[in-house]
């Protein structure tokens, strides 16, 4: 289901919050309501952001829990954005990415695709998402709105293994659920990879921020992809071996944060030295 529509303020580099949980916190202190900067369905892209961003949660996650960092930072650097929550099973809609990934998952976040694009005249969006939420928004992107994306950005996921399909510990909890439907996505992973044998589309760009301390996926190599395939693998450690960040904190990670700005487009602040510097960012010591 889609988060409940919002018309806040985008919140400044200051009110950016700086740890995983955040997010959580203020759902849980806020009756569940999104935190600042997600699903401001008042946002209207400029000629500086012109694609609105769609943030992917992972499993048993949802939009406000996971994205309270990324999205409060990517609306003070301009940009719209919305983070739905995918894949809840009923009666728990708190808790997504649970159910089927062409029952639920990818229809919902296909839905909320053509949503944002009516509601903000854009022709395409980027997507950015998290662990299985990367592979909702590849598997989207591949088979449903190739035309309607113009960058995935993936963390917590290793795009070597993005046409795999959903975890084991999900699609065994399908198998559990409904036979039919863990052999439905089953047959839908091989559909994803299509007559050029990869789970990427022509002409959207893929940027995969890694961190050598992801728990789930290790270190990761830039897999061969055909020469069609614009693909870029940004590791956490390259620039900054001290970020630690593991699979969950690599959702509150600067280094993190300051790759998915430029992989959308960069800072619109001068002065930026690149790419995982912090300069623009108000980061607790």
């Amino acid at each position: 289901s889609t988060a409940a529509p919002t018309s806040t303020a985008a919140p400044t580099a200051a009110g950016v919050p700086w740890r995983w949980w955040d997010g959580a916190v203020h759902q849980l202190t806020h009756g569940l309501a999104d935190p600042p900067g997600l699903n401001r369905d008042d946002c209207r892209p400029t000629a500086e952001r012109p694609e609105p961003v769609i943030l992917v949660h992972g499993t048993g996650l949802n939009g406000g829990n996971s994205w309270a960092t990324v999205g409060a930072a990517l609306a003070a650097e301009g940009f719209c954005v919305w983070a739905p929550t995918v894949g809840a099973l009923p009666g728990l809609g708190a808790a997504g990415g649970l159910d089927s990934l062409t029952g639920a998952s990818a229809p919902q976040l296909a839905a909320e695709i053509d949503r944002v694009r009516a509601l903000t005249g854009a022709a395409e969006v980027d997507l950015v998402g998290h662990s299985q939420g990367a592979i909702i928004a590849s598997f989207v992107a591949a088979t449903a709105r190739a035309d309607s994306v113009r960058t995935v950005v993936t963390l917590g996921a290793d795009p070597a293994r993005s046409g795999e399909g959903p975890p084991e510990f999900v699609t065994d909890l399908l198998g559990v659920l409904s036979a039919e439907t863990a052999e439905r996505d089953a047959e839908a992973t091989l559909a994803w990879l299509g007559d050029e044998g990869v789970p990427f589309a022509r002409g959207v760009r893929y940027v995969a921020v890694s961190s050598d301390y992801d728990e789930l996926t290790g270190p990761v190599v830039a897999p061969q992809v055909p020469d069609f395939v614009d693909l870029r693998v940004a590791r956490l450690q390259d620039g900054c071996e001290a970020d630690r960040s593991g699979h969950l904190t690599v959702l509150a990670s600067p280094r993190a944060v300051d790759l998915v700005v430029d992989a959308l487009g960069g800072p619109l602040r001068s002065g930026h030295g690149g790419p995982g510097d912090g300069a623009d960012l108000d980061v607790p010591p």
